[in-house]
């Protein structure tokens, strides 16, 4: 029998699985293709990002920069008019662009058309000799002309960085009328207060990077136009009068023909001869061979007095040992001394409701809070920045606001924990009579020397710190003018001797005070008293004391609104930026 072997020969591979296998080779190819072009996006993502945030940086770098070199080292292009060009209202192109157009009401008169706010403003004139690497010269020439030394050229990355800044300045003027929307701006130099709108322009070479930023920064005075409404004399402590004080009231401080010549939280200590009376009184009426003078845009008169000669009576002491008083206190207080009398407080006195005499109890204690009628913090009260915190509810601050650092703006290694006042004082004063350890937080030009407080060529904002080589006691002599007077700040306790012209502010330097004496000190005068004033001894303006004063011989305050006038204008602006004005909406 035959036996028959079935031979199965191989199969060949069919064309289907050949044709998958490809399609998922190229898949895989495809796949690898898309997350190296992933990776190759996120990669340029991520450089954009960065380079969008380094000229980022750097235009803000040059916004800091143009500040500084335009309000700070060169102020006076600021008043130099051939340097500036008015912008029209139509003019988009850098860096008139930057500025609104819209219009506004200018001077508060319904019968005037609206203004263009950005045709009132203007840049800087075109110099086409100012040339910025990187920077196109259609806008390079209304730039600063920064030095290149002085700006930045390279960032940490290595990336070569170029840019500019332009201003567009309002020279601000008064409002016409009251109804006006709007500050309104004059020609260059029709103001000394300005707002200016810097314009920051960044690139980064050999990249398609840019930034536009754009930042607008006013002014504000170091001192407002309150300081006019100020007493002659306000004091934390009590003011006791040995010998012969004159004072010259503020006709308008408590109000349009309201009166006040002292006031404070404790009582007005009255053992010798003071007067208080208007300046005409004191003028005018005058006896022996005190003469007033016309002195410069004032009147003088070191040792005039009131209450003399015929002079009516009518404020304050005006005849001493004569009760003129219509309740048990003796010391013939008028409507113009706001103080608390000798054992009552803000709720008692011999009247209902803290009444005494002629006037009210000045409402300032425990039992009064929160409605405090005398400022608790007294730095806060002149120069508005908190240096005193009310810890215990009795309207007045005893312990002292927490330090702050502090480093000079010429000097990166002088860093200092201060203060808050001391903080403020460093940034506004214009001089600064500092003791040895703090000579490195001063800036250029700060120093100065205790001569300045015997020296009527004196003016501006002095600073006169504790420890200071010289002291801070005012010697014989004359500190300031009329015309050119001081905003005198003196840490206490001190002594003036002579005369000053302009606002007088006595600093306590502790860091707790005690409520009884307004200061760190016991209180015990004349030996332990924040201020003696000594015979002979004047001031024109204004006095605000931390503590207790006291008073030996003849002295004068004399309220003197011309005086404070110039010692705002004297005390300059402070530069800030405007809230809500910075922006990256433009691109240039």
């Amino acid at each position: 029998m035959r036996t028959f072997e079935r031979r199965v020969m191989p199969q060949r591979p069919s064309g289907s699985i050949l044709l998958v296998a490809l399609v998922l080779l190229l898949l895989a190819g495809l796949l690898t293709v898309i997350a190296l072009k992933a990776g190759v996006i996120e990669q340029r993502s991520t450089g954009n990002d960065v380079r969008a945030k380094v000229v980022g940086e750097v235009a803000e770098a040059g916004l800091a920069q143009g500040f500084e070199y335009l309000t700070r080292q060169h102020a006076a292009m600021l008043k130099n008019a051939a340097l500036w060009e008015r912008c029209a209202a139509n003019d988009n192109t850098f860096p008139c662009g930057a500025v609104s157009a819209a219009t506004f009401d200018d001077d508060g008169d319904p019968d005037t058309a609206p203004v263009s706010r950005r045709a009132q403003m203007f840049r800087l004139r075109a110099d086409t000799t100012n040339v910025i690497t990187g920077i196109d010269s259609a806008l390079s020439r209304y730039m600063l002309p920064m030095p290149a030394s002085s700006k930045i050229a390279s960032m940490a990355n290595g990336a070569v960085v170029s840019y500019g800044v332009a201003p567009v300045v309002c020279f601000a003027t008064r409002p016409a009328n009251a109804g006006a929307t709007g500050i309104p701006c004059g020609n260059v130099g029709a103001s000394s207060t300005s707002i200016a709108t810097f314009v920051s322009v960044a690139r980064m070479q050999g990249e398609n990077a840019s930034s536009t930023l754009v930042q607008t920064v006013g002014q504000y005075p170091k001192i407002g136009d309150d300081l006019l409404t100020k007493p002659p004399i306000t004091t934390s402590g009590s003011s006791d009068v040995t010998g012969g004080l004159e004072i010259v009231t503020n006709p308008n401080a408590g109000g349009p023909g309201v009166p006040v010549s002292v006031w404070t939280r404790h009582d007005v200590d009255k053992h010798g001869t003071p007067n208080t009376c208007y300046a005409d009184e004191f003028f005018r009426y005058t006896q022996g061979n005190h003469t007033p003078t016309v002195y410069q845009s004032t009147i003088r008169c070191d040792d005039c007095k009131c209450d003399a000669n015929g002079a009516p009576k009518t404020l304050s002491f005006d005849t001493s040992g004569v009760n003129r008083c219509t309740g048990p206190s003796s010391d013939c207080e008028g409507i113009d001394v706001l103080d608390v009398e000798t054992g009552t407080n803000s709720t008692t006195g011999y009247n209902t409701g803290g009444h005494t005499g002629t006037n009210y109890n000045v409402r300032s204690d425990a039992q009064s809070f929160p409605t405090c009628e005398f400022p608790p913090d007294m730095f806060r009260y002149v120069f508005g920045v908190q240096a005193w915190t009310d810890t215990d509810n009795d309207c007045f601050a005893e312990t002292k606001a927490a330090s702050v650092v502090y480093q000079n703006p010429d000097n990166a290694t002088a860093i200092a924990t201060v203060g808050p006042d001391e903080a403020y004082l460093y940034k506004i004063a214009d001089h600064i009579i500092a003791k040895a350890s703090n000579v490195p937080l001063l800036k250029v030009g700060q120093q100065a020397t205790s001569a300045m407080l015997s020296d009527e060529n004196s003016s501006g904002v002095i600073w006169c710190q504790a420890g200071a080589p010289g002291g801070c006691d005012i010697p014989n002599g004359q500190v300031g003018t009329p015309n050119a007077p001081v905003l005198l700040i003196l840490d206490g306790p001190v002594q003036i001797h002579g005369v000053i012209f302009g606002f007088v502010f006595i600093r306590e330097t502790a860091s707790t005070l005690n409520p009884v004496t307004g200061s760190s000190l016991s209180g015990n005068c004349p030996s332990n008293c924040m201020l003696q004033m000594n015979a002979g001894s004047a001031i024109y303006g204004a006095l605000v004391l931390q503590g207790q004063m006291k008073v030996n011989g003849t002295a004068a305050v004399i309220y003197d609104g011309t005086v404070l006038r110039g010692v705002i204008d004297e005390a300059g602006l402070v530069y800030a930026t405007l809230p809500g004005a910075w922006s990256d909406q433009r691109s240039y």
